[in-house]
């Protein structure tokens, strides 16, 4: 069962031509010259949307504000 829901996973991410093109070009600039993205960059966009999602009330300011 498990193997099944695997596979269906992989089918409709190489169906998701969007997603792939992503990935592509994520690799090109990061994995394969082995440059990181800057994950501080990301980090109160990530809290922001996490927080969202729980519904609790957080504006982007606030977010940005807990890395400075």
């Amino acid at each position: 069962m498990l193997q099944l829901a695997y596979m269906n996973t992989l089918a409709l991410i190489r169906k998701n031509k969007g997603l792939l093109k992503a990935f592509k070009r994520y690799q090109e600039r990061y994995l394969s010259v082995g440059k990181k993205p800057d994950i501080t960059k990301f980090l109160p966009e990530i809290v922001y949307r996490t927080m969202r999602l729980e519904g609790e009330k957080i504006t982007r300011k606030q977010a940005r504000a807990l890395f400075q």
